[in-house]
């Protein structure tokens, strides 16, 4: 049987109220060249009643109790067959014609591509679009620069990710910015592509939302220290110079106007909203 071009791995613990809605987003993309696995923690909520009615639809699925959200990542790539490789948390969603704008920049042979996001609420109603630089220059390609690169926005060869190991079981928030910075020590930075291609859903249970407010996520300072000891480990740490820089880029390529523009034209509205080829 022929390898697929993507592996899509979804882990999950609890969060069967979200699930069907992932697992459509991946289900209905227009790109069906990808195989799907889903890795549940041993949900007690209804999860596995779920996955057991979609079982036909999966190339392979697991619930027992795991180390975490890397562990269970690595559980699922392991499985893998695919030539690149995603991944999607259970309470966010794939935009409509992700896959296929990932498949089109790759084509030309690069390890790793990036898309861009839309925060939402938990209703799935758009609070924020984001949007990378377009290119990230050699003067940007440095170990202080800010990662402009957002999770499951991202898609990466499996070859690369074997390469560096996969995820670090032992991050509880970073591991998505550890497995980058892997990536980039080797020499790999990000083939930009202009498409959203992930919906991050915020709510109440979220883990990551609201990472730099304390105020709102009472986790903010664990997730900051967690980012800064895995620069420090490296012997570096953000520069607020390369941080301008990178704000600069974004200025000069249209990148920053284009997601303010978008935020004000969709927020409020069902993230659907957005053309797939936006």
């Amino acid at each position: 049987m022929d390898a697929p071009c993507f592996t899509v791995v979804i882990a999950t613990y609890n969060y069967g109220r979200f699930l069907r809605a992932a697992l459509d987003s991946v289900l209905a993309q227009s790109c069906q060249d990808f195989e799907l696995i889903v890795v549940d923690g041993g949900s007690t909520d209804g999860t596995v009643e779920l996955l057991r009615e979609y079982a036909p639809l999966l190339d392979w699925w697991v619930t027992e109790p795991d180390r975490g959200q890397s562990d269970a990542f690595n559980k699922g790539f392991a499985r893998g067959r695919g030539r690149y490789f995603v991944w999607l948390n259970a309470d966010d969603i794939l935009l409509p014609g992700a896959l296929a704008a990932a498949k089109a920049a790759l084509a030309d042979g690069s390890a790793w591509a990036s898309g861009d996001f839309i925060r939402t609420n938990a209703d799935l109603e758009v609070l924020a679009c984001f949007r990378g630089p377009t290119d990230q220059p050699a003067w940007l390609r440095r170990p202080d620069a800010p990662i402009t690169v957002c999770g499951p926005s991202s898609f990466f060869s499996a070859d690369l990710y074997r390469e560096v190991g996969g995820f670090s079981p032992d991050l509880r928030y970073a591991m998505d910015i550890d497995l980058w910075l892997k990536f980039m020590a080797l020499g790999h930075y990000p083939r930009r592509f202009r498409h959203y291609c992930w919906a991050f859903r915020m709510h109440e249970q979220s883990k990551t939302a609201d990472q730099f407010s304390t105020y709102v996520n009472p986790r903010a300072r664990e997730i900051q220290a967690e980012v800064a000891g895995l620069y420090a480990r490296r012997g570096y740490r953000l520069s607020t110079w390369a941080r301008l820089l990178s704000a600069a880029q974004k200025l000069a390529d249209g990148s920053a106007f284009g997601a303010w523009s978008d935020t004000r034209s969709y927020r409020g509205r069902p993230v659907q909203a957005l053309a797939p080829s936006a």
